[in-house]
């Protein structure tokens, strides 16, 4: 009877294995999308990308970076608290480590078109 238990979760365990295998060749992206953190959120994102995501393979992270990051050619478009330059090479870093490309999201102008000024919240 004992083999016969450690023959079965042998095979489940074989077959698992393929499955997934299977999945990997018929979904190779496997994104998530996240908002960009604050410049203080940063080393818990960073783990949040090691522990969470890398584990589970996903391969392409989209960051909604919106005004959340230390533009220098148009200061005007950043927020008061937002990611430097030394924030997002951290995170790159870390994502080519785990095979993870990173793919900023920013809002563009044709994305104001439900404010009646720029800024404006919802």
């Amino acid at each position: 009877m004992l083999k016969k238990i450690l023959l079965l979760c042998l095979l489940a365990n074989s077959l698992t294995i393929q499955a997934q295998s299977k999945l990997d060749s018929l979904l190779p992206v496997r994104g998530f999308c996240i908002a960009a953190p604050k410049p203080a959120g940063v080393d818990s994102f960073l783990l949040f990308i090691k522990n969470e995501l890398a584990p589970r393979k996903v391969n392409t992270l989209i960051l909604r970076v919106d005004y959340n990051f230390q533009f220098t050619s148009h200061p005007e478009l950043r927020d008061e608290n937002a990611l430097s330059m030394t924030d997002v090479k951290k995170m790159v870093t870390l994502t080519r480590e785990h095979g993870i490309r990173i793919i900023p999201q920013i809002n563009l102008l044709g994305h104001q078109s439900w404010a009646e000024k720029s800024g404006q919240p919802a």
